[in-house]
């Protein structure tokens, strides 16, 4: 009871919390897609599609639900703080991101379900330039994004002798919201008066049915110069069909003009939707300051989400060691937006990640550094963006920790005993993205990651002697 009444807690704080990350990037396509990975596998560089638990869920492969042996409420969240700089300016961003929400539960010891919220993808961006024409008239336009897409999903995991198979089927939903504004500007920078600032917005309401699924397989070698020591290869494949979105997702478009004088009225730290929402669409009602260009509302969105393929291999000795390589690839060449212009134009993407983890000494844990998990991980990823020729690429470096909580909870015959689970997770990734080449924006990131794994057994009958 206390696992559901805290998972309702955080669902509530899902909804004042944006679960998003700044970068200018997020303004191409369904904006920053997020990774799903949980504290663990981050800390690792990302592994996912051959990793699997018996404490801790793992969302890029629902084959690895299977392995989960007692009830596991999972939750995490970071704080990303980052520089952002072009060859001529810096700049700092700092944001909070809800990384992951689920509860699962063994059903039988081949069978586990549950369900699960995640992050889909997010816009959060604000960008300027100033486009000359000739040497008396300049342009200055600015491009602005909100907006998340949430994927609430139920999965299940199989497993029969070696092989493990899952699924997730899920619902995404939430709303993304593009504006631009474009003036002129006179030869001191700020904008003309008497001249007409044109605005232009989309926002996207988007409700869908997704799924993935995988499969896993784990060989057992034992040792031949030690029959006590086994060691566990696990070969890993996930990813999904192309998904096109249903026909509950809907599109509005408008383009507008106003006088730029009004202008005047916006403070310097609101963006173009704060600056809408305060002060022009309250006026709207009572003047004619706007002028109508087009409206298009309610309209069908047209979104194809390319296909996604995970594949994996993770080798690991009981709780001693664990390490594994990663490889996804996702064609978002294939990509079919509801933007009509060159930011919906994809390339194909693909992320590789190494990384394993450490106990000191899985015998004695009366000290306490010797109970820690130590985990490190590397990843590099071609993003699904390129711009001016230009390839955007990010690359990671991630470390962490996991400190044990002991439990008491009941074996299968129904006696209480005592647990050690990897509750609590702590990581840190220091990274970067993209280039300031070709006029084009660097992003340098630090990421701090906290993830909690709270573990119990249910419907067990207890037994007394």
């Amino acid at each position: 009871m206390r696992k559901i009444f805290l998972l309702f807690i955080l669902a509530i704080t899902l909804q004042q919390v944006d679960a998003q990350e700044h970068t200018p990037y997020s303004r191409y396509g369904l904006g920053h897609a997020f990774d799903n990975n949980t504290a663990q596998s981050a800390q690792m560089g990302g592994l996912g599609a051959a990793f699997q638990s018996g404490e801790t869920v793992n969302y890029l492969n629902p084959a690895s639900y299977a392995a989960l042996q007692l009830t596991t409420f999972d939750g995490g969240f970071s704080g990303n703080f980052g520089k952002i700089k072009t060859q001529t300016l810096k700049a700092k961003q700092n944001s909070f991101s809800l990384n992951y929400l689920s509860l699962f539960f063994p059903v039988k010891k081949f069978f586990v379900t549950g369900v699960s919220l995640l992050p889909f993808s997010a816009k959060d961006y604000l960008i300027s330039q100033t486009t000359s024409f000739d040497t008396a008239n300049a342009v200055k336009f600015e491009y602005e994004g909100t907006g998340s897409l949430y994927n609430l999903s139920w999965g299940a995991g199989y497993k029969y002798k070696g092989f493990h198979v899952g699924f997730n089927l899920g619902y995404l939903f939430g709303k993304l919201n593009n504006n631009s504004f474009a003036y002129p500007i006179n030869k001191v920078g700020t904008f003309d008066e008497e001249s007409y600032t044109t605005w232009t917005f989309t926002n996207t309401k988007v409700s869908s049915i997704i799924w993935n699924a995988g499969v896993q397989y784990n060989l057992p070698i034992t040792s031949k110069k030690d029959s006590n020591k086994i060691y566990n290869v696990v070969f890993g494949l996930s990813g999904n069909a192309p998904t096109k979105v249903s026909k509950r997702t809907y599109n509005d478009e408008a383009l507008y003009t106003f006088q730029s004088g009004y202008l005047a009225y916006r403070t310097s730290d609101a963006g173009i939707n704060d600056f809408i929402t305060d002060y022009i669409q309250p006026k709207v009602s009572s003047t004619d300051m706007l002028d109508t260009l087009s409206e298009k509302f309610n309209e069908r969105a047209y979104i194809k989400i390319p296909a996604t393929l995970n594949i994996g291999i993770m080798a690991y000795r009981g709780i001693k060691w664990r390490a594994g390589i990663d490889f996804k690839f996702q064609p978002w060449s294939k990509y079919r937006g509801y933007e009509d212009n060159a930011a919906s134009k994809l390339n194909n993407s693909w992320r590789i990640a190494v990384g394993g983890e450490f106990l000191p000494n899985d015998k004695n844990f009366s000290k306490f550094f010797s109970r820690l998990k130590y985990r490190a991980g590397f990843n590099y990823t071609q993003t699904n963006i390129k711009i001016n020729n230009q390839a955007i690429n990010e690359f990671g470096i991630n470390f962490g920790i996991g400190i044990p909580l002991i439990i008491t909870t009941a074996n299968d015959q129904g006696l209480l005993q005592k647990v050690y689970t990897y509750a609590f997770n702590i990581g840190f990734e220091a990274g970067s993205r993209g280039t300031t080449q070709k006029n084009l924006v660097r992003e340098n990131f630090y990421r701090l990651k906290f993830g909690i794994s709270l573990n119990d057994k249910w419907f067990v009958r207890r037994k007394y002697y």
